[in-house]
């Protein structure tokens, strides 16, 4: 699928193109490209959205088995700067909040115990919805950004994390502005990873689910066109695994910022080089450890998702070892099918002295390595392809 710029609607144009391994789907053409009119990025070519959505519904999950389903302490952290960034901006929490893509439900369950009264999430997933209820007690409308119906009006809405992954982000950013037409001020924050230079970027920053790339420039102007006014912004570059920016904006006049230009050309060179460093980075990774994969006895993937995608697009692993299959704890993700392989419950294998399991994962590589005792006391060596031990949320 093609698409058009996600701002102004304009044709882009490739910058570069690989073919993925695609968890649940079968393998497709996944591109970067640059719109030449405005200079945003977006995700094209990408699957449909209706594939798109399976992939949301099926198998998406946002919690980590390895901390009992309890936030990171970076979530935690993150938490307690938006209450506070929130409510200084606005001068005190709003009475009643919306978070559209509320995943497992902590983000309200947190507003709500700083006092707001009404909270109700939207998601899609169906996972996350009963983690939701089970965890926090937190409402939530089954549905997407794009479609869900409300009848309540809201003085906050939030989108964290969720403009990124939508195929129409100024439907549904006007469609938030509608919501609020009849409070007397109403407010939305929203946050998103920062597209910036390429050394500021992570490992697998342009990334499947990832569909809309936003630098600070045309972040200010999708709000504004969508009938918001900034009040605040907030850019971390070094806390997170990857760059954020946050802006809070009223739906009344606010005089703070002007009209900002992207630099289609700027960008342009931006992917490229960033697409050079991610391919130098995955392989060197991995050639660390080709040795010792090739000495193996059996070869398991550990991660049905999109770094095991990236691991195979960047690198030559499918070429230099036999990889005998897949392997996962989510149990939505037990017999789907990634490339090649069907993803396996670990508790299935008739694991052996002399296998190898290679974890793919980036954010969560610790700790599911330090989960993975059981694994090493049967004689399965268990190796890291990134050594991250920085567990900053993403």
């Amino acid at each position: 699928m093609i698409r058009n710029c996600f701002l102004c609607n304009s044709p882009t144009e490739v910058v570069f193109s690989t073919t993925w391994a695609l968890p649940g789907l079968a393998p497709r053409e996944i591109g970067f490209s640059v719109c030449p009119d405005c200079g945003s990025v977006c995700q094209s070519p990408t699957v449909s959205f209706d594939e798109m959505m399976t992939f949301y519904s099926s198998m998406a999950v946002y919690t980590n088995p390895g901390r009992a389903e309890k936030p990171s302490e970076a979530k935690i952290r993150d938490l307690d700067e938006q209450i506070q960034f929130i409510k200084r901006g606005i001068g005190q929490l709003p009475n009643s909040i919306l978070q559209i893509g509320c995943s497992d439900g902590y983000t309200l369950s947190r507003f709500r115990d700083a006092g707001v009264k009404r909270v109700l999430g939207v998601e899609p997933g169906n996972a996350s919805v009963e983690l939701a209820k089970r965890l926090y007690q937190i409402d939530c409308i089954h549905g997407s950004a794009e479609d869900f119906q409300t009848d309540e009006t809201f003085e906050l809405i939030l989108l964290t994390h969720v403009l990124e992954h939508l195929y129409q982000p100024q439907t549904t950013l006007e469609k938030c502005r509608a919501l609020q037409q009849g409070v007397d001020e109403g407010f939305i924050y929203v946050e998103v990873p920062l597209m910036a230079q390429p050394e500021s970027l992570c490992p697998g920053f342009f990334s499947f689910e990832h569909i809309n790339y936003y630098t600070k420039e045309n972040l200010l102007q999708s709000l504004q066109q969508a009938g918001y006014s900034p009040v605040s912004v907030v850019e971390h570059f070094n806390s997170n695994l990857s760059p954020i920016i946050g802006i809070l904006a009223s739906t009344k006049s606010q005089p703070h910022y002007g009209n900002y230009q992207v630099d289609p050309n700027l960008n342009r060179q931006w992917l490229s080089h960033y697409r050079a460093k991610e391919v130098g980075y995955w392989q060197g990774c991995l050639d660390t450890l080709l040795d010792r994969l090739q000495q193996s006895r059996r070869i398991y993937l550990w991660g049905a998702g999109i770094h095991t995608c990236q691991l195979v697009a960047n690198t030559n692993l499918i070429t230099s070892c036999h990889i005998t299959g897949l392997t996962d704890t989510s149990s939505l993700k037990w017999g789907l099918k990634q490339g090649d392989w069907v993803c396996q419950d670990p508790a299935s294998i008739d694991w052996q002295p002399g296998d190898t399991v290679l974890i793919s994962s980036y954010a969560s590589e610790k700790e599911i390595f330090d989960a993975l005792t059981w694994l090493r006391e049967k004689g399965v060596a268990t190796l890291r392809l990134h050594n991250v031990d920085d567990t900053r949320a993403h």
